[in-house]
């Protein structure tokens, strides 16, 4: 999906980096088909043992303390995080406030300001628009839409 530095990710970060995305994927109780596809999508690019990937989805929608989660990343870390938190609580079409709260955690961690959550959320918006031209160009049923 994204070029980035994700497999420079410690085990430590890459455990709780997959462990996050689910929570956001998962804390309104609901796992739909547009967030299973993002997190799938994420969870593969870190190349896990398909062990290792059993016992993460085995852990979606469990209680996860954030903070234990967070304390495991470097600052870099922590902004792709926010960057893909972002994105995972977009896939369904709405930011619901339970993704909003977790986003806001991890923003304040890595030391994010609104000004930048906020061009973060308009970068989101932005990619789905692109996308979206793509599916109108070859006339495809339309993705969800992304909130502003």
């Amino acid at each position: 999906m994204l070029p980035d530095t994700l497999l420079d990710f410690t085990d430590e970060e890459a455990i709780s980096y997959a462990t996050i995305l689910a929570a956001v994927a998962t804390c309104d109780g609901k796992f739909t088909p547009e967030e299973m596809s993002g997190y799938e999508a994420r969870i593969a690019s870190l190349l896990f043992q398909p062990f290792v990937r059993e016992r993460l989805n085995s852990m979606i929608g469990e209680l996860v303390d954030l903070k234990q989660h967070l304390d495991q990343f470097s600052p870099s870390g922590l902004r792709l995080l926010l960057r893909d938190a972002v994105l995972m609580a977009a896939c369904d079409g709405e930011y619901k406030p339970e993704e909003i709260e977790i986003i806001e955690q991890i923003a304040a961690a890595a030391n994010v300001d609104e000004d930048t959550l906020n061009q973060l959320y308009f970068w989101v918006s932005e990619g789905w628009s692109w996308q979206r031209r793509g599916h109108n160009i070859l006339q495809i049923v339309q993705q969800p839409s992304i909130p502003v």
